[in-house]
């Protein structure tokens, strides 16, 4: 009796079903570690709230930095630095939001670069409308070890403030506060 290729389709349907079943049967009864296991609970209101967006200012992204006098000169680059990602996580309270926001971001040597410390001048602003309801310029320490490729290097400002009221004409900002742009 020939087998059709149905057949071996609802049989191997047949057979996963089977072995699920009988590996469910194979779980812990522990409760314990079942309730570790479960992802926390996200109410209604904090799926509906709103997380002010983040958002990479275009001239702050790169920043060359030269030897004196070398400005724009290839062969005297120290180091460019790039920003090119962004993430954020809030928080909620009755009044504000509470912004964790990451930046991420590399370091490439130039010719004359070498290891060592560099002092990224960093920018993050939280701006309603055309008021700058929070400012945060930060020198951040990257440590360069490579001088054949990239360092990567992650900011991050864990609590910028949000008051509720307002919030959704609220961005938040950042940039390279390049020098030569201040």
């Amino acid at each position: 009796m020939p087998i059709c290729r149905s057949s071996i389709r609802h049989l191997a349907v047949l057979a996963s079903l089977g072995s699920l079943v009988a590996l469910s049967g194979c779980q812990s009864s522990d409760g314990a570690a079942s309730a570790a296991a479960q992802p926390a609970e996200v109410n209604v209101e904090e799926l509906r709230a709103y997380c002010p967006q983040v958002i990479l200012e275009t001239d702050g992204t790169v920043w060359s930095q030269y030897e004196r006098g070398g400005d724009g000169d290839a062969a005297k680059l120290v180091h460019r630095t790039t920003i090119s990602e962004t993430t954020r996580a809030c928080s909620y309270s009755a009044d504000a939001i509470t912004v964790n926001v990451a930046v991420a971001g590399r370091i490439v040597p130039g010719p004359v670069g070498g290891p060592g410390q560099v002092s990224v001048p960093l920018v993050v602003e939280a701006r309603r409308g055309g008021e700058v309801i929070y400012s945060n310029p930060v020198n951040y320490g990257v440590q360069v070890t490579d001088t054949a490729g990239a360092t990567q290097f992650v900011f991050n400002d864990p609590a910028v403030p949000i008051p509720q009221a307002g919030a959704q004409q609220t961005r938040i900002f950042v940039r390279i506060d390049v020098p030569e742009a201040r």
